[in-house]
This record gives C-alpha cells, structure tokens and sequence, in this order.
C-alpha cells in the first residue's frame, strides 16, 4: 500500500462531514485530534503501542470520528462506551481464531446439567463456576483488539493491537454466530486500519443523497463493491 497522507485525509473527513451538516468541534461532529504526548499516555496505560496508521489517524485526524472517541475522563484513557474492563487486556496477544473458538466450544460441552446433581445448590455452585470460566474463554477471545466500532445489534469491529495479528482489522459476529472474522481487503487479506478507513472514505464520499446512499447499500448487500467494513462474512 502507498503511503498515505493523512492530512490529506483530514482534510477528505472533514469535507465529507461538512456535506452532511456537521463540523469540527460541534457536537456530533468531528472530534480533535490528540498529541503526541497523549496517544503516549494512553498507549503506556494500555502496555501497547497502537498500530502507525491509527496512530497518525489519532494524531493527523481525529481522536474519533468514523470510529470510537479515544478520550482522557480524568481518571485514564479509554473508547467511548466502552464497558468497565472493557480493554485492560490489550497487552496480551489476540489469539489464534481457530484454536480459541474450538476451546470455547469444548468448554460450552461441559456445562452442568441440573438431572446430574442431588441438590439445587450444588448445581448452582457448579453452574456459577462453570460460567464464570465460559464467560473468561469468550472474553480472551477478543484479548489484544480494540472495539473500534458498535456496529449495532451486538456485532463490532475490532483492531487487533498485540500479537502476530497486529494491525488488522476484525469483525466480532458473535451475536448471531460464533465467529470472529478478519475484514478482508481486495486482495483477499485481512485489511489494516488504514485501509479500511481509506476505503469506507472512499466509499461514502460520492453519497451526497438519501437516494443514492440507498441505492449503494442495496448493491453492497447484494456483493457489488462491497466496501471492507461490510465484508463482514466474506469467507
């Protein structure tokens, strides 16, 4: 991929926010880039260093934006919406998809069955624990990826951060599934940050109606120049 320049795309976003009404600095608009001492301190909060092209996104464009706010509350840093937690595994490696999936479906075989226990209480207990362990297999799952993206009806996009996966970005379709899938770009590999931004940019720049922006998403879903965001079961 040729190097991209992102005051360039600044520039592109923020064009592209003026054409539907919105502006830097205004609510729902554009929010402020941050510095270079602040993605420092978030990033040595976090024990990682964020991929370099989100860190020049964070750094030339915006702290949010077509993504989740990246912000300091006064206590520490953290994505807009984000649950309590939500990111404090950022440090370890995301895992292999296959191998961690195949581990959660072998622990989801071992749920106590209440036919099994004499007592209500002891099955309780045991149930508790064992969900407890399902709940910590399903978190680890997403260990080392940022929720960059609410995609809404509980599925996310995610930037892997740490591990040999680093820098590309995934889909978490868990709501309805149990996948989690890389986003693939043209060349049938897992996309990086910038070019999924790049081309959801790309992609929404020459939408300036209702009517086209329907238009576009009825070919996307039927497999027409499908943006990568949207690739979301691309096998």
């Amino acid at each position: 991929m040729r190097a991209v320049d992102w005051d360039e795309v600044r520039e592109r976003t923020i064009a592209l926010y003026a054409r539907r009404g919105k502006d830097v600095g205004r609510y729902g608009g554009l929010p402020p880039v941050l510095s270079e001492a602040q993605v420092r301190q978030a990033e040595a909060q976090f024990g990682v260093a964020f991929p370099d092209d989100y860190r020049r996104y964070l750094l030339h464009v915006s702290a949010g934006g077509r993504v989740r706010t990246l912000s300091f509350d006064g206590s520490g840093w953290g994505w807009d919406g984000a649950r309590y937690g939500e990111h404090a595994n950022l440090h370890l490696p995301f895992p292999d998809h296959d191998t961690a999936l195949a581990a959660s479906e072998d622990l989801w075989e071992t749920e106590p069955k209440r036919e099994d226990y004499a007592s209500a209480a002891a099955y309780q207990a045991d149930h508790d624990a064992w969900q407890e362990a399902a709940d910590a297999a399903e978190d680890a799952r997403t260990h080392g990826a940022v929720l960059l993206c609410d995609d809404g009806c509980g599925f996310s996009t995610l930037l892997v951060v740490s591990g040999p996966m680093r820098g590309t970005m995934w889909f978490d379709g868990r709501a309805t599934c149990d996948r989690l899938n890389p986003l693939l770009n043209d060349a049938r590999r897992p996309a990086s940050f910038a070019e999924w931004y790049l081309d959801w940019l790309a992609h929404e720049e020459p939408l300036g109606t209702p009517e086209q922006r329907r238009a576009a998403f009825q070919n996307w879903h039927a497999g027409t120049d499908t943006p990568i965001w949207l690739r979301w079961f691309d096998s």
